[in-house]
């Protein structure tokens, strides 16, 4: 896509006229007398829209720049939570992983828009190997992008932040968003049920999380991650074991995209097609290869004396996806299998 192709595509599913002459300067600006063309790479239609557009210098392939946009107010909070994100990782690690985290050139305020500018990662999306055929369905190429995500999350792990903030407990989080409702209810009471488990274990309350650590939220090049983006959930005081879990479920969701309803799912048996959240069941039910991969993932994140205990870290990780997730019909569908599958 164009330079003004792309921005006239987000200028126009956004109402946003002041859009192509902000990217032009942001563009102008950073790379001066740098001739570009710029990539569409994400225009989000949930609740709260951003769109990222990728600089790319002409000629070459890496990208130097992006600039992400959000448009409504909600949308526009988060890029800013982001840029302070970044500014507060690279604050403890000025090396920001080896350079795999984005740099926050700028932050920029303009009449109903905030862009992020921020350095570009070069790489393939993990996502994008997720979704080739057959990928998911050989424990060899799952091994692998475990391995990669467990690899960075090892070095993110090595840093410190501040003493973990008090909150409420997730359980009462999904109270407070569905009252008077029984499914939140009986996921709260199984929830607190399993947190007293897991906290007998011992709990990191001085770690940084991404906070929505998935695969589309990761480059690889080529099988070594090159980059992590969207840094807007961040937390700073956190158990480092949740990244773990975010990205074991968030992989484990859509194992069965691309097969037919009512059909097996290669690769997985016992895993049928069919209703929403169905791998996840097959997940805490099973005791395949599959399972024995997750299991040791989200291990890695386990105290040795707890490392079993890799089921209970996944129902709580449904609930705070529920808690989280500002998508009502996928808040829902975590916090009804949390009450499903919790014993």
């Amino acid at each position: 896509m164009s330079a003004a192709s792309a921005v006239s595509a987000v200028s126009a599913a956004r109402g946003a006229q002041s859009l192509p002459s902000l990217v032009e300067r942001i563009v102008a600006e950073h790379l001066p007398g740098v001739p570009v063309r710029l990539a569409l790479v994400s225009l989000s239609r949930d609740p709260n829209p951003k769109t990222v557009l990728l600089a790319l210098p002409v000629p070459g392939e890496a990208p130097a720049l992006a600039v992400k946009v959000g448009f409504t107010d909600t949308a526009r909070h988060a890029v800013r939570a982001e840029a302070r994100a970044l500014l507060d990782l690279e604050q403890l690690d000025p090396d920001r992983l080896g350079a795999t985290v984005p740099q926050c050139m700028q932050l920029r305020e303009e009449p109903g828009l905030t862009a992020l500018v921020t350095t570009a990662a070069a790489g393939r999306p993990m996502a994008t190997d997720y979704h080739l055929w057959g990928h998911t369905s050989r424990c060899r190429s799952v091994e692998r992008d475990f391995a990669a995500a467990g690899s960075w999350l090892t070095g993110l792990a090595r840093i410190r932040g501040d003493s973990s903030p008090v909150t409420a407990p997730v359980g009462q989080q999904l109270v407070q968003r569905w009252p008077d409702d029984e499914v939140a209810a009986k996921a709260c009471a199984a929830c607190a049920d399993v947190e007293d488990r897991l906290s007998g274990l011992g709990h990191r309350s001085d770690g940084v999380t991404h906070g929505d650590f998935w695969a589309g939220n990761l480059l690889r090049d080529p099988q070594l991650v090159s980059g992590v983006v969207d840094w807007e959930r961040a937390h700073f005081g956190a158990d480092p074991l949740w990244d773990r879990v975010r990205f074991a479920l968030a992989y484990t969701l859509y194992l069965d995209r691309h097969t037919p309803r009512g059909r097996a799912v290669r690769g997985h048996g016992g895993l049928r097609a069919g209703r929403p959240g169905e791998p996840v069941r097959y997940l805490l039910r099973s005791s395949g290869w599959y399972a024995a991969c997750v299991a040791d993932f989200v291990a890695g994140g386990l105290p040795p004396r707890g490392r079993t205990a890799w089921r209970e870290a996944v129902l709580v990780g449904l609930a705070q996806i529920a808690a989280e997730s500002d998508e009502p019909a996928f808040a829902r569908l975590h916090v009804e299998l949390l009450a499903e599958l919790a014993p």
